[in-house]
């Protein structure tokens, strides 16, 4: 679960908490409230579900809404800084965007079905932005693997 990384300046841009924070959110909100998802996608967001390529925060609320239910449980949890090309050469450092990898296990289906669904194993990297008007972070993309 270690998501802490330092930049070169030596000022650490994530922590371990923050990488954890936003991991724990998606997933709550994932499996048990997904309507709160669309506060982490912008219009010029872009999903890749397994191939399936959706852009836009109304379609990708759509379509994470039209999936079956579902239980993420994370096996790793990893993040570092994504520096923009030419960043600090006019002398002023622009905020990193962010790279989050999680692999684990999810069931999706009827969880409370006897014998429960199966759990797949899954990969899931995002690369998170920062809104400059709000000064919060959003999912830029979001690619998501069933293995």
């Amino acid at each position: 679960d270690s998501c802490g990384c330092t930049m070169a300046d030596g000022t650490t841009s994530i922590t371990s908490d923050g990488g954890k924070q936003f991991f724990e959110h998606f997933y709550s909100y994932m499996d048990t409230g997904r309507s709160n998802l669309k506060h982490l996608y912008h219009e010029a967001s872009k999903v890749v579900w397994n191939g399936k390529s959706i852009q836009g925060r109304e379609n990708v609320e759509r379509f994470l809404t039209d999936l079956p239910p579902s239980k993420h449980e994370a096996c790793s949890l990893d993040c570092q800084p994504v520096i923009p090309q030419g960043s600090g050469t006019a002398g002023k450092e622009e905020d990193p965007m962010i790279l989050v990898s999680v692999m684990g296990t999810v069931q999706y289906g009827q969880l409370e079905a006897k014998p429960p669904p199966d759990a797949r194993p899954f990969c899931q990297s995002f690369v998170l932005g920062k809104d400059t008007a709000t000064g919060s972070y959003f999912i830029v993309t979001d690619n998501y693997r069933l293995l």
